[in-house]
Order: structure tokens, then sequence, then C-alpha cells
């Protein structure tokens, strides 16, 4: 992938948004607590039943009660946010000597660190992110070793296996709402070759004011981070903090916001798991739509 310099970035021309902001969505909420261990079977149904009926109304919700820690949460935040504090050339020459074994094994690789260009498509946005490869059992992480990202890589290990077993307890839910096996998805996202990723999103302050004024006469002040997109995977978990930026298209084809929610996550069904409710054996199954 190719990264440019910070000053080469200002460069690029960014997507400018064309309309008013939208109105907030209702994203319909789901409390793991009640469907954990310490639950009773009949508030394992109803979480399941909720899961179930917000996959097929939205294809978006929240979890709370997920158990993974704050403390771990406002761990990780701190940490990435001291990464992408680095000077620009510090974040490429790290994550560049921290990929180079994939890329020569793989010829390419689409993983590490880039700014401003998302994948391969030519596809632009206000955004600096890493992109990290998963293993099954949720670490190691290909993140730099060097003294000053150990403590960052492993907390990114951490949060990964603990995100991992909340996502677990999700999919078992999906799957006992559609009359599955309880493993029906979760040996899809724990086998060998699961091809789980890791995605670190930062949205920079607004760019420098000449560029900042030339946005805001073409699109009301508004830039696009990260462009209008389904997500290929199975699930995508995300997790924001304090800033509100999201949005997601209902049935109907409105874009709402996503109110901001720092202490939960938010799940979005993904391409992935509705062409596996496609499955001729599973043709008794309501499919679960999403925008």
């Amino acid at each position: 992938m190719v990264v440019l310099a910070q000053g080469e970035l200002e460069q690029i021309a960014l997507p400018a948004v064309q309309k008013a902001a939208p109105p907030l969505a209702d994203v319909p909420e789901i409390d793991l607590a009640a469907a954990g261990a310490g639950g009773s079977a009949a508030g394992r149904a109803a979480a399941a039943k909720a899961v179930a009926a917000a996959c097929e109304e939205h294809g978006f919700f929240k979890v709370t009660g997920h158990g993974v820690a704050s403390g771990l949460l406002a761990r990780v935040e701190a940490a990435a946010a001291d990464f992408f504090a680095l000077p620009q050339r510090e974040k490429e020459a790290a994550m560049a000597m921290a990929m180079a074994p994939a890329a020569a094994a793989a010829g390419s690789s689409p993983f590490g660190y880039a700014s401003k260009r998302i994948g391969s498509n030519g596809d632009l946005g206000w955004v600096e992110y890493l992109l990290l490869g998963v293993t099954a059992a949720g670490a190691p992480l290909p993140v730099p070793s060097s003294a000053s990202l150990c403590a960052f890589r492993e907390l990114l290990d951490e949060y990964t296996v603990a995100v991992r077993r909340m996502t677990c307890e999700v999919l078992e839910l999906m799957a006992e709402a559609l009359g599955m096996e309880k493993d029906e998805f979760t040996r899809l996202v724990l086998e060998e070759d699961s091809d789980s990723m890791l995605r670190v999103n930062h949205y920079p302050p607004a760019p420098r004011p000449e560029l900042k004024q030339q946005l805001q006469h073409g699109g009301n002040g508004r830039v696009t981070g990260f462009g209008e997109h389904t997500d290929p995977q199975i699930i995508s978990v995300l997790r924001s903090n304090a800033t509100s930026g999201l949005e997601i298209a209902l049935r109907d084809g409105t874009w709402v916001s996503v109110p901001p929610d720092h202490t939960s996550f938010f799940v979005n069904v993904g391409d992935a798991l509705q062409v596996l409710l496609l499955r001729p054996e599973l043709d008794n199954v309501d499919l679960f739509h999403v925008s």
C-alpha cells in the first residue's frame, strides 16, 4: 500500500459532503449480561429474539453488558492516540518495518498503516488507520515490536482476545435465534484459517485552514472520513470514542447518525452472513436484511 508523507496528503482532493447533517438513529440495544451464564433461560431467549429482530430490521445494533473491561478500552484508546500522534514518517517507517516479512512472503499486503487512501480502488477519506490481520486465537498481531510500540502491541493483543470473546457470544445468539447449532457461526470465526481483521481508525482534526475553507464552500463544512460502503465480513464489531460521525442507511435509503457511546460496542451485519443464510439447506430461514 502506498503511504504518502503529510505534505503530500493535504494535496489530495477530498470528497466533500453535499448534504445536511442526518437525524439521529434509534439504534436497537442488546444487553449481553442478560444472556450470560448468570442470567435465566428466559433472559437468553429474549436476548436472542432481540438480536434477530435488530438484524432483520436494521442490520445494526448496540451491545451493552459486554464484559470488556472499561480500563482496557481506555488504555487501548490512549495508546492508539499516542501512535497516531507520532510524526508521519515515524508511523510510516514503523509499520513498513513490521510488515516487511509478510509483504515479502505474499508479494504485497493490504495490512499496515495508511493515510487518506482506503484500499486499492482509489477511495479517499480524511482518515489514517492501522489494518492488522488477526489469528484465530486472537494474537499475536503484526504490530512493530520496537520498545516504544511494544506496549501498544500487547494492548491490541489483549483487546482482540476480549472482543473476540464478546463477538462469539453475539454470534451464538444469532445462531440460536435462527434455530441453528450454537456454534454454527462461531466456528467460522475460530477456525485456524479465519481471516479476521482489526482496523484502528483515526479521524484527524480539520485540515489546514485554506483546505477547510474549500471544503466548507463545497460541502457544508463536512468532510468524508470513511465513505459509504457495506462490510464483506460475517459481522463487524465497532467501538468509537465520544465523537459522533458514524452513519448508517436504513432500509428505505435514509441515512441516520449513530449517537456515540464509548462504553458500548456496535455490531453491523456483513455481506458474508447474508450469503451464508442463502444456502439451500437453510432455505427456511429468514434473511437478515442490512442496508
